[in-house]
């Protein structure tokens, strides 16, 4: 019986215990045209920023310019899939593409179409 007691309560606890944050990767290139200073990225439509978490360590361009790659770093939110990317340009104009799966994705490509910003994933 007591058993029975200690499974559940443990259960419970397990599904009570709010979704723990993973950190996450993918790369980044640049296609856009123009060089980028700053990374954020949200959960899909939640405005709930956070900047790229970049390596101290590691010597990094004040910009990364068009045709450059760089590796995104982020904590993950329980099982959301779908992020929005921000990107505030040199001449401090920003962007957003929305509602890209970094599930499925292990590289992005950002860019425009048309005045619009596109993305592809593989």
């Amino acid at each position: 019986m007591a058993y029975k007691f200690a499974a559940f309560a443990a259960a419970a606890l397990l599904a009570a215990a709010p979704a723990l944050a993973e950190e996450w990767d993918f790369v980044l290139t640049n296609s856009t045209g123009k060089g980028i200073k700053t990374f954020e990225i949200s959960p899909a439509g939640a405005n709930k920023w956070q900047a790229n978490k970049v390596d101290p360590e590691m010597k990094r361009e004040p910009e990364v310019k068009n045709g450059g790659r760089t590796t995104i770093h982020f904590d993950k939110e329980g099982s959301q899939c779908k992020y929005d990317l921000k990107a505030t340009f040199g001449d401090g104009a920003t962007a957003v593409w929305s509602g890209i799966n970094i599930c499925d994705a292990a590289y992005v490509t950002i860019k425009y179409a048309n005045d619009t910003a596109t993305f592809t994933v593989n």
